[in-house]
């Protein structure tokens, strides 16, 4: 970015002077030998230098190792085919179908624009460097603010479901062996304890080989997707083809067809979110503004390919929807299973994919912990500077990783009073993480718009369709966003209110709090911080 598209950032106050970049040794001799420590690229050097940071981590991932990152974090078909009921009780089967492939195709230009975001600033910041690089110059900093702290809110919510999903299948595995087993909420808190433990250990001793073995379970994940989808086409019941692709239902309760449609659509958003993780890991990747873009499309499409006919077969293999929706495992997923295999095999593929999931926790911790841990390097969090910190020998956010860890494990101990609150909770996930694509696009668009000459340069770029594509894509992420807070039936009852609203309010004035009472003494955002530094030297 040119030093005159944030002018007026050169009367703040210097309070980052001593971290200047060790980039700038004194000598080119000691410059080379960080550049080897790294494993940066000149241009990874150049892009961290532009930004105002320190190579503090070791770019250990490459263009494979990235992209295989990035489909464990999303973990597709593990995670999307338990998260269909919304779409099922509002839309029954065509509308999960029709609704998964309108917002699948929706959000093709909003990872359009993040990968082309990611390319002109690869940091580990993502949304709320973004938004400090591309925002109006008046309100970069409180909209960067608030968006780093939706963007940290969202990860570690995110990372709370993943634990708790594995400890869960846990407890259906012995539910589909033993109909007796009560199923107690202490139980599954226990396992996700568990779950925690293991992401935590994976994700810290790991580190240093967690882009080797990943590509080893990427490829299990791939395989595995077959040792459900074959049996249950050659063994399930079917539904015909006007019942799958035309028969829409609406069991919410909603007076009009169309507005429980349109409240389905969650389970398709649900299941698009997060290739962006691969941004998070942009400061351990090598050759990253090219690298992170790659993985973030090639991942968006495989997702695609994957997930959508995993659809479309559940939805043939469930003639009697209302009995998918009354499982005794609370998975019309795991109704499909079990009309389609005996109760071994069921088992084998619920343990199959647990496991695919617990190694899915690991990398989805490291992408979380980065997000915070680059928040906290910008100071925008309380105890920045522990936060911020990085292991001197593991050069990974340790600290981050400790209070994620630590967070998840309080989400999943609230489950035992209310799981109510569990989901009230996790639920912030789907509205934070949008806020955060709405803010970050929508500020790209306006400088694009308004000052395109200040545009980094992007190894991959828009051009002349950035325009129309960033727009789509504010518009679409608005759309998810505004449906994303509706209940799920009605009347609305506590087990069915949508939780999101009232957490996302809680957790916006939480920040705003801080910010008033800390944070506007320390946080100035990424841009303005490089900026003084500039005024400092000039």
């Amino acid at each position: 970015m040119s030093p005159q598209s944030h002018s007026n950032t050169s009367g703040v106050a210097l309070t980052g002077n001593k971290e200047i970049l060790s980039v700038e040794a004194s000598s080119l001799e000691d410059a080379n030998k960080h550049v080897s420590v790294t494993h940066s690229t000149p241009d990874d050097e150049a892009g961290m230098r532009r930004m105002g940071k320190e190579q503090q981590l070791v770019r250990h991932f490459r263009q494979l190792s990235v992209t295989s990152f990035t489909a464990l974090s999303v973990a597709a078909w593990e995670l999307g085919l338990f998260l269909v009921s919304p779409a099922l009780i509002n839309g029954g089967r065509a509308g999960l179908i029709w609704g998964s492939l309108w917002i699948s195709i929706g959000f093709a230009p909003v990872y359009i624009s993040m990968a082309e975001m990611a390319s002109m600033a690869s940091t580990a910041g993502a949304q709320y460097h973004w938004v400090s690089e591309f925002a109006p110059e008046g309100c970069q900093r409180i909209l960067s603010y608030f968006t780093g702290w939706t963007s940290t809110i969202a990860w570690q919510a995110g990372n709370a479901i993943g634990a708790f999903l594995a400890g869960s299948l846990i407890q259906t595995m012995i539910l589909i062996n033993d109909e007796n087993y009560a199923f107690p909420n202490w139980h599954g808190t226990l396992l996700a304890f568990a779950a925690i433990l293991v992401a935590y250990i994976g994700a810290i001793w790991g580190s240093r080989i967690l882009p080797y073995w990943q590509n080893a379970i990427f490829v299990v994940h791939v395989l595995a997707y077959f040792i459900w989808f074959v049996p249950i086409w050659i063994n399930a019941p079917k539904a015909s083809h006007s019942q799958v692709w035309t028969e829409f239902s609406n069991t919410g309760g909603f007076g009009s067809m169309g507005l429980a449609i349109m409240i389905g659509q969650l389970t398709g958003i649900s299941c698009n979110l997060g290739v962006d993780t691969a941004a998070h890991m942009s400061e351990e990747t090598k050759d990253a503004a090219k690298a992170v873009p790659k993985a973030m499309i090639a991942i968006y499409i495989i997702n695609f390919v994957i997930l959508f006919p995993a659809i479309i077969t559940i939805c043939y293999a469930m003639p009697d929807l209302d009995a998918a929706l009354n499982d005794s495992t609370t998975y019309p997923f795991i109704y499909v299973l079990r009309q389609s295999m005996s109760i071994t095999w069921v088992t084998v593929v619920l343990a199959v994919t647990t496991f695919i999931l617990i190694c899915c926790n690991i990398v989805y911790l490291a992408a979380v912990a980065r997000d915070m841990w680059a928040f906290a390097r910008d100071r925008g969090m309380p105890y920045s500077n522990w936060l911020g910190a990085v292991h001197p020998k593991r050069h990974i956010p340790v600290n981050a990783s400790i209070l994620t860890s630590f967070l998840s494990g309080a989400l999943a101990l609230i489950y035992i009073g209310s799981p109510l609150a569990f989901y009230a909770i996790t639920s912030l996930y789907t509205v934070a993480l949008l806020q955060c694509y709405c803010f970050s696009i929508g500020c790209l668009l306006w400088r694009r718009i308004y000052k395109p000459e200040t545009l980094p340069p992007a190894a991959f770029s828009l051009g002349k369709w950035g325009i129309p594509i960033n727009a789509f894509a504010v518009i679409f992420s608005i759309w998810c966003f505004f449906w994303s807070f509706w209940p799920q039936e009605y009347p609305v009852m506590a087990a069915s209110f949508n939780w999101a609203s009232p957490v996302f309010v809680a957790v916006l004035i939480g920040a705003t709090i801080f910010f008033v009472l800390q944070g506007k003494n320390q946080y100035f955002g990424p841009v303005t911080e490089v900026e003084g530094r500039k005024t400092a030297r000039s």
